[in-house]
């Protein structure tokens, strides 16, 4: 039962990631606008993924009380640590035309990487 839900969850995954990367794909265009909106659509896609991973892992039952917690105070941290990375690696550019877009790129990038690790911690659980 378990496995079917898992499989189940897996494939909507691969779905939106795939939905996604037509998404992300905002450097096919020369209106820096549509730019912009693109990258913040493929962000506000892949945080959304997220939280639908971070939520599939605690719904399983082989999850301990103790993991969700740590799996939630983790999530904390590392969601502030990806807004200090994006912005730390655009500072130079505020104000500038390209702002928004890099900003953005750079934050559906690092969710996508986590959207991975907690991926490989799943596939890692003997389930």
């Amino acid at each position: 039962m378990l496995q079917k839900v898992i499989l189940t969850v897996v494939l909507i995954l691969v779905g939106q990631g795939i939905m996604a990367e037509t998404v992300s794909n905002c450097e096919n265009t020369n209106d820096i606008k549509e730019m912009n909106s693109c990258a913040k659509k493929a962000y506000l896609s892949s945080k959304k993924e997220l939280n639908k991973k971070v939520i599939t892992i605690k719904n399983q039952q082989d999850i301990s009380k103790r993991s969700k917690r740590l799996l939630n105070k983790s999530q904390k941290s590392w969601k502030q640590f990806r807004w200090n990375y994006c912005i730390f690696t655009v500072v130079d550019l505020e104000g500038e035309v390209g702002y928004d877009f890099h900003k953005f790129d750079c934050l559906e990038r690092v969710t996508r990487q986590q959207i991975k690790n907690l991926q490989e911690y799943v596939e890692g659980l003997d389930v």
